[in-house]
């Protein structure tokens, strides 16, 4: 399995493509933080905490997600190289999560670089106050799960067409509707329980505790469940891709 993780990490770094994906992640993150004027801008936001940052973010992995995944099983289907991978002495569970991990790897590529705005607040920082550093992990936290759980539909995503775009935008689709839209359906209802019904089942406001600094339980059996479950599914896709 380590050697089709190690795969799949050189083969997205072997085009510019790869390098530029995460490169305009970065810097769109850098532009809305501290350039723009937007509201978003941490300089105009008059508090020394990540929080804008926290509430862009997973807009942008919205969309960073689905491009680093929508090749990794179309590409192969394509191809025609799936069928040589399920011939070697790997099982269909190791397969996907190779592939999982390695775009979890990814994640946390694009990811690590932005810890260095902790570092500019502090600078900017008064000298009577200090970050949050416990309430900046969970909101990481965070933010890695609602990747996590966006690359794992994008790996759906990618085993249900053989089309790398028309992957990008299935993986846009599912991320969305899990994400916002479970959220704005909650919205809509008058009574409280299926306002908490729906509200449970969409990421948002099992992120929304993590980002405010809340780690529970729940939220991590609600990750964890959401993800196992997708990542079955694509076991699942693969049985049937080899029984054809």
């Amino acid at each position: 399995m380590w050697a089709l993780i190690k795969r799949e990490w050189f083969v997205f770094f072997s085009t510019p493509l790869g390098y530029l994906m995460i490169g305009i992640f970065l810097t769109l993150s850098t532009l809305f933080l501290w350039f723009l004027d937007t509201d978003f801008n941490l300089l105009q936001a008059g508090f020394a905490d990540l929080n804008t940052f926290f509430v862009l973010a997973p807009w942008l992995l919205l969309f960073l997600v689905p491009a680093l995944s929508m090749r990794s099983f179309s590409e192969e289907l394509r191809m025609g190289t799936l069928e040589l991978l399920l011939t070697k002495p790997l099982g269909l569970w190791e397969i996907v999560c190779g592939k999982y991990i390695a775009l979890l790897l990814l994640l946390l590529t694009a990811l690590l670089p932005t810890t260095v705005y902790l570092f500019a607040l502090s600078a900017l920082q008064l000298e009577n106050t200090a970050l949050d550093g416990g309430s900046a992990f969970s909101a990481y936290c965070g933010l890695f799960a609602v990747g996590a759980s966006f690359a794992a539909l994008g790996l759906l995503s990618s085993l249900i067409t053989k089309n790398a775009v028309s992957a990008f935008l299935l993986a846009l689709l599912f991320c969305f509707v899990q994400f916002y839209l479970w959220k704005a359906l909650a919205d809509e209802m008058q009574q409280q329980r299926l306002y908490l019904f729906f509200n449970q089942l969409g990421i948002f406001e099992h992120y929304l505790s993590l980002r405010q600094g809340l780690m529970t339980l729940k939220g991590g059996v609600y990750f964890i469940g959401l993800n196992y479950m997708l990542l079955y599914c694509c076991t699942l896709l693969l049985k049937r891709i080899k029984n054809t």
